[in-house]
């Protein structure tokens, strides 16, 4: 019986060491949303006690949201020297926050976001007994760019015409937006606007519906637009001379 509580307290003992030992300390944020071009810190910060006496690792494990089962470090800090050169793609653009992450301080900046950054990122701390890790979602979005207005369809009175507008970039989901920005503000009363593919429908169009349009372009990081002259006319009459 003596032998079994012995054993216990044993146990017990360990495991109270254990959950004494390295803490990750920066719980506040675990989800980034950026555009790129943009710089983002994902922190991980992290106290040590007397009980850590092992030398002390830290590495940062990338996981593209495209290919989960490519799990690649993109930095790390060992033997009190720091890694960047792991993923020649990230070279000049990752770096720790801290030059001195041994300090508690082992946050990372990625500059000049690109759109394959995104995925999961793990900061793992270790220092025996310690061992701590913490997960990060970051995603990167693209601004719309390159967005161009045009007209589908005669520009004739009577006419049932379109107005069209496409970003060449932008992460989704987009949204487009039509107004006009000489003349009436207001869009034609006949007019039918759908944001999700940008197009502005206008049906039985006259003179009064001429103007410059212009189209908006946005996501949650950016906009970008166009705009477009439409110059409605009288409808062509065809003469047919009799011999």
């Amino acid at each position: 019986m003596e032998l079994a509580l012995l054993a216990l307290s044993l146990v017990l003992l360990c495991s109270a060491g254990l959950t004494r030992s390295l803490t990750i300390t920066s719980v506040d944020q675990s989800v980034f949303e950026k555009a790129q071009g943009e710089k983002v810190m994902l922190p991980c910060t992290f106290e040590l006690l007397e009980e850590d006496e092992g030398p002390l690792d830290i590495e940062w494990v990338f996981i593209p949201a495209d290919n989960p089962e490519k799990e690649q470090v993109i930095i790390m800090y060992a033997v009190g020297r720091i890694y960047n050169h792991c993923n020649p793609t990230e070279i000049g653009r990752v770096h720790f926050t801290n030059p001195y992450p041994r300090c508690g301080d082992g946050s990372l900046d990625i500059m000049n976001l690109k759109a394959a950054d995104t995925g999961t990122y793990q900061c793992k701390v270790k220092k025996v007994p310690g061992v701590q890790s913490k997960k990060i979602q970051l995603t990167v979005l693209v601004k719309p760019a390159g967005t161009k207005c045009s007209i589908e369809g005669s520009q004739e009175i009577g006419k049932d015409l379109t107005l069209k507008c496409a970003s060449r970039e932008g992460s989704p989901l987009l949204s487009y937006d039509w107004r006009r920005v000489s003349g009436p503000q207001e869009l034609p009363a006949t007019s039918m606007l759908n944001k999700n593919t940008g197009e502005l429908l206008l049906k039985n169009v006259s003179q009064e519906d001429s103007g410059v349009y212009n189209c908006v372009a946005s996501n949650r990081v950016g906009t970008d637009e166009c705009s477009i002259e439409l110059n409605v006319t009288p409808q062509s009459v065809c003469w047919v001379m009799v011999m």
